[in-house]
């Protein structure tokens, strides 16, 4: 649930309901990683947002069309980018994914993170 004062919205990211965001099937290439999210805001040229995001195990690959700020709340992923290079990404991990990036993620146990994206392009969602 978000719960809006006049100008602040927010929620408690653990316990946020998020809504299904299904990977597409030719990303995912192993396991079934279940993903949801909910956006909290979204600037009305849809350019900016913030919000969560969760998902289950399994491996995909994906590539960022905006930049990105993550902040794993729980959870654990290993995130390998186009040049091989991977970090392991866990829970209180806050990283930076910038547009244009290639990935492989392979969540190892269940990912919940806020993040924030900044896109040249409107994003929807």
């Amino acid at each position: 649930m978000v719960s809006t004062t006049a100008r602040i919205p927010k929620v408690t990211v653990a316990d946020v309901e998020l809504d299904d965001w299904t990977l597409p099937d030719e990303a995912i290439t192993d396991g079934n990683p279940v993903a949801k999210g909910k956006l909290l805001w979204q600037s009305d040229d849809k350019r900016l947002a913030n919000g969560v995001w969760s998902c289950e195990p399994g491996s995909f690959n994906w590539e960022y069309t905006w930049d990105e700020t993550i902040y794993f709340i729980e959870g654990e992923a290993v995130i390998t980018d186009q040049d091989g290079v991977s970090v392991t990404c866990r829970a209180g991990d806050l990283f930076y994914v910038p547009i244009g990036t290639m990935t492989h993620w392979k969540v190892v146990a269940p990912v919940r993170k806020a993040f924030h994206f900044r896109s040249d392009d409107p994003v929807i969602i």
